[in-house]
């Protein structure tokens, strides 16, 4: 009984201190000067604040949706304060070079309206059709954390590589039996 109360305390408490935090609702580009022929991730990023109705912005009819959204959420806590984000990203190609407006996205929090302000982005010619990928761009790491550049199982040599280690035996340990030979039979020790 003493748990539930101390849980529904601390919910409580947690609640009053995420209310007491004003709400933001920033933009971000993973680069604002770009390739044709590229994407380019857009991220509407909500701070501290509970959304409702999300209103993504109509790219057209300069940019086409590659993908998107996608919605990502994280709570955290450090020193007593708790920090609540949710992020809709969007993967969008533009159509023509130019400087174009991503434009503005909106979401109801709290009875108020949250509204981002237009970012400008710049598309450039791509004559030699060159591909960046905007994950490697921002440095994005994979699932398990590790960086894109770490090399793969497949880079690390292996046995096959060192024929000096190929019939190498660890101290104390008994050969594998030949094809066609019956293994050794093993002696049971008991401990006293």
């Amino acid at each position: 009984m003493q748990k539930l109360i101390l849980f529904s305390l601390a919910l409580l408490f947690s609640t009053a201190m995420m209310a007491q935090k004003n709400a933001t609702f920033t933009v971000k580009v993973s680069s604002d000067s770009i390739l044709l022929g590229n994407d380019v991730k857009v991220s509407f990023t909500l701070e501290n604040g509970e959304g409702r109705n999300f209103e993504a912005p109509k790219f057209e009819p300069h940019f086409m949706v590659v993908s998107g959204p996608n919605t990502f959420s994280s709570v955290s806590m450090s020193n007593g304060e708790i920090n609540q984000t949710v992020e809709y990203s969007f993967y969008i190609q533009p159509k023509e070079t130019g400087s174009f407006f991503i434009p503005i996205a909106s979401i109801d929090v709290n009875g108020k309206t949250l509204e981002t302000k237009p970012l400008e982005v710049q598309v450039w010619p791509n004559p030699e059709g060159i591909k960046i990928d905007p994950r490697a761009v921002e440095g994005q790491d994979d699932f398990f954390g590790l960086d894109r550049n770490f090399p793969s199982f497949r880079d690390f040599p292996s046995l096959r590589d060192f024929p000096s280690l190929r019939d190498f035996q660890f101290p104390g340990a008994e050969p594998a039996p030949k094809p066609g030979e019956e293994p050794k039979k093993k002696r049971k020790t008991y401990k006293l």
